[in-house]
């Protein structure tokens, strides 16, 4: 995989805390299991130090266990924010 652009390591930053904000006080281990995830695998996903990042469909996923749809996903401030 090549290096990524500024703009990819931002939006992967910004979904990073998107996905945290949702997350609020559930349990990693709880999100990680509704969603069939290792909770070792869902904890780069938040850790913004972290260069792993998640695919859309990991996304997806997650959105479903939280009763959102992708669009409500993305439609944040977070997003529209410059880091």
């Amino acid at each position: 995989m090549g290096k990524l652009r500024k703009e990819d390591i931002i939006l992967r930053k910004k979904i990073k805390l998107r996905l945290k904000q949702l997350r609020g006080k559930e349990s990693k281990s709880g999100l990680a299991k509704e969603i069939d995830i290792d909770r070792q695998n869902f904890q780069p996903w938040e850790e913004v130090g972290s260069e792993r990042g998640m695919t859309i469909y990991s996304i997806s996923r997650v959105c479903k266990s939280m009763g959102i749809t992708l669009k409500e996903f993305f439609d944040d401030e977070i997003f529209r924010e410059d880091l």
